[in-house]
């Protein structure tokens, strides 16, 4: 077994990890990096095309939970992690919910005042921005819909970076463009390929980790602190699999969304401006609505069982684009590890007020998509007619776990929630509870749901951790 050693161990590569490593390492540690994907550039794979999911994705996107309704979920699996392949859209939470976050859990130096400067490191440091050059075909028709019904939209800011060099589309600001060049340049080492499977303890203390090179090398990792970021799915995971399970796993949370393709008389589908930016917040933060990313295979996907003729309507695929409706979700579920098996067993309840708002989303984006100028939306619902105007829409009426309707999402949290409550299993500064030196840093901390993308609260309470723990 090759063993490895350093001060400081940080798993995981995502927006939490590649923050943690970063801030550790120009702090002058011995840092090692350990992420269990490959090490590829940002620009490896087409955006959104079956090379980068197949590269980048676990599983190459292919997994799912269980329970009245299965909710299929995406996770990043690469240097960079979900960096790589989201929309990289910033928001900050809304103050209220950080405020409540402190109160209900207890978290200690918590707050809108105390994330204010750190919200403020990351605007700076990823270049948060706007569109310098307007807006998609797409976006414009939300924008369109949205003025004529009288509710509130806007542009969405993204880690998104506008120079010469960047060319009129710009560049994302990812983790392998960013933070983890950073903490390489402050001598951090990155070791791709290293899957972490078991903590091992000395009484309180973790010493070590069992881990696999590749597909067949064992390695050993001995360090004097381990900081856990592998995201809500994964860091319970091997948690439970190490033998701590009081309180692990048994909070999941998520953002439940529904997708529907709609298509226009003109062209409203331009591969060459990427996601669409726009959202309306007339109804946040329980309900979002906005555009996906609309190519061929995911258009043939939305479309539905009901469309006999799928290769007319991909044949003007250009006129055809995927809008949501996202949830700010009630429900909770549960990660459990299975004994001689990768994939964890994740089970999750929607609830009655969960599905209300899925079917109020369905409404609203039917409502949406008909002002902007859509001339037919194919129904989600396995089986149903598409929908030719907004007197169709009492089909959406109606959404429960009886449905034949896909739920997806691309937002996981609240599996290892932060605070001072005998229930949270990590203490207010990410330490797990019971252990010396195990810190949690990724987005199984958030208390509940955020109610907006996570990603900018992960890195911003990922670097208020870091620098309590470096006495910052």
């Amino acid at each position: 077994m090759r063993t490895l050693e350093c001060e400081l161990l940080v798993v995981g590569s995502g927006p939490s990890g590649a923050v943690t490593a970063a801030l550790l390492a120009e702090a002058g540690h011995d840092v090692l990096l350990a992420e269990e994907g490959p090490d590829l550039s940002s620009d490896s794979a087409e955006n959104y095309s079956y090379a980068e999911m197949d590269t980048k994705y676990r599983h190459g996107g292919l997994t799912t939970t269980f329970g009245g309704t299965n909710i299929t979920y995406i996770e990043g699996r690469c240097v960079g992690g979900a960096s790589e392949i989201n929309a990289a859209l910033y928001h900050r939470p809304h103050d209220e919910t950080l405020e409540k976050w402190a109160r209900d859990y207890r978290i200690d130096g918590f707050g809108s005042a105390e994330l204010e400067p750190r919200f403020s490191s990351i605007e700076q440091e990823m270049k948060t921005s706007r569109r310098p050059h307007g807006l998609s075909p797409a976006s414009n028709r939300l924008h369109e819909g949205s003025d004529k019904l009288g509710w509130k939209s806007g542009e969405i800011e993204r880690f998104w970076r506008y120079e010469k060099e960047d060319g009129r589309w710009g560049r994302r600001q990812s983790m392998s463009n960013t933070m983890i060049p950073r903490a390489r340049a402050a001598g951090c080492r990155v070791e791709a390929h290293l899957r972490v499977r078991k903590l091992i303890f000395e009484g309180d203390r973790c010493v070590a980790v069992q881990a696999l090179s590749g597909k067949t090398e064992l390695v050993r990792v001995v360090f004097k602190e381990i900081f856990l970021c592998c995201g809500a799915v994964q860091t319970p995971t091997l948690l439970r699999r190490s033998g701590i399970t009081k309180h692990v796993g048994d909070s999941l949370r998520l953002h439940p969304m529904i997708r529907i393709a709609a298509r226009f008389d003109d062209v409203v589908n331009d591969p060459d401006w990427g996601v669409p930016v726009r959202q309306v917040s007339e109804f946040k933060p329980d309900l979002t609505l906005g555009c996906s990313h609309s190519s061929i295979p995911h258009i043939a996907l939305w479309l539905g069982q009901a469309v006999q003729d799928k290769r007319s309507v991909l044949e003007e695929w250009n006129k055809v684009a995927v809008f949501y409706a996202a949830v700010c979700g009630e429900g909770t579920g549960t990660i459990r590890a299975l004994p001689f098996v990768d994939q964890p067993f994740i089970r999750y309840q929607l609830t009655k007020k969960d599905y209300g708002l899925l079917a109020a989303g369905l409404m609203r984006m039917g409502e949406l998509v008909f002002a902007g100028g859509a001339k037919e939306i194919f129904s989600p619902f396995e089986g149903g007619a598409s929908l030719k105007g907004p007197g169709d829409l009492k089909a959406f009426e109606n959404v429960d776990k009886k449905s034949a309707v896909n739920v997806t999402t691309i937002h996981l949290f609240s599996s290892c929630p932060m605070g001072e409550l005998d229930t949270c299993p990590v203490d207010s500064w990410g330490r797990l509870k019971g252990t010396q030196n195990v810190h949690v840093h990724d987005a199984s901390l958030l208390p509940t749901s955020p109610g907006v993308n996570p990603q900018g609260t992960i890195m911003a309470i990922a670097r208020r951790n870091t620098e309590h723990f470096l006495g910052a």
